[in-house]
């Protein structure tokens, strides 16, 4: 419920819809929530994205118009509804239907669309951190290295689904990936160093289940971040294995780290990815800020 003067009103609701979030399972997803909507008594829009970034543009013309803009799609739509919302009064909603749905791992919100819908009617709210990657807002993490050309190759891949995409992907880059130096900045400190992958986090998971930052929270004030050294292949793949379960973090050559803000800097660029969306393959420069309890979720 929302206050209008001396009178309490009803929510109005925004659903955005991508059809193809989950590998196709969008459309299907949001025939049913249709369905759902219509039998409850809700004020409420609900819009189907057409094209890339059309999120983006729907969430800002409707940021002002309703209270809760909710994302129903997977981690990439989220980060473009964000964008499109951040600095209104609107709060977010989410029903997860991507095909890692990592962020909601880190809130938890349910995957099964009745648990999701209930919970977002019940309209409990927590203020929540998001952080900026040069100019663009992000949720739940940036990959810098081995991550982000995994999501180049898992981008190519038409045949599989789900967590078997990730697997193919991380399991093809680690044949071809070839780490190079970068210089960091943060908390103080610059230096220049041959890592095999950085996180840059916010939330708990990224690929679909790989808890990099397992002990990140979304609400501390802080980025969370996993640095790995360059190591034989083999340690690789036995830190592959422990990321499940966040024991990576055990082994000396893996690096955890909290900070506010980090610069990474490269002459020959570097491959880089936000939530799981491709931002380049040829980035020279990145600088990733937190942006402390900047929007309200419903959770």
């Amino acid at each position: 419920m929302r206050q209008n003067g001396n009178r309490v009103t009803a929510l109005n609701y925004y659903f955005i819809v991508n059809p193809a979030s989950g590998r196709g399972k969008g459309a299907a997803f949001g025939k049913r929530l249709e369905g759902k909507l219509s039998r409850l008594k809700l004020d409420y829009g609900l819009v189907y994205t057409e094209k890339p970034m059309h999120a983006r543009e729907l969430a800002a013309r409707a940021a002002d118009k309703y209270d809760v803009i909710v994302a129903v799609g997977g981690d990439g739509t989220l980060q473009e509804i964000l964008n499109g919302m951040i600095g209104s009064p609107a709060a977010l909603g989410i029903l997860p239907v991507g095909s890692g749905n990592d962020f909601v791992r880190a809130v938890p919100i349910p995957l099964e669309m009745e648990k999701s819908l209930a919970l977002l009617l019940q309209n409990k709210r927590r203020r929540i951190d998001l952080a900026k990657v040069n100019d663009r807002i992000y949720h739940n993490g940036v990959g810098v290295g081995f991550d982000a050309w995994a999501v180049h190759t898992g981008n190519q891949v038409t045949r599989l689904r789900g967590n078997a995409i990730y697997l193919y992907a991380v399991l093809h880059t680690l044949a071809h990936f070839k780490p190079q130096e970068v210089e960091l900045s943060f908390n103080g400190k610059t230096f220049t160093k041959n890592y095999f992958l950085m996180t840059i986090a916010n939330g708990v998971a990224l690929g679909g289940g790989f808890y990099l930052t397992p002990d990140a929270e979304i609400d501390d004030g802080l980025l969370d971040l996993c640095l790995v050294q360059n190591m034989p292949k083999l340690s690789i793949i036995k830190n592959l294995l422990k990321v499940y379960s966040g024991k990576h973090k055990e082994d000396p050559r893996v690096e955890m780290v909290r900070t506010r803000k980090i610069t990474i800097r490269s002459e020959n660029g570097f491959a880089v990815h936000a939530d799981g969306e491709l931002l380049s393959l040829n980035m020279k420069e990145l600088q990733i800020e937190i942006l402390p309890k900047s929007i309200e979720l419903i959770c």
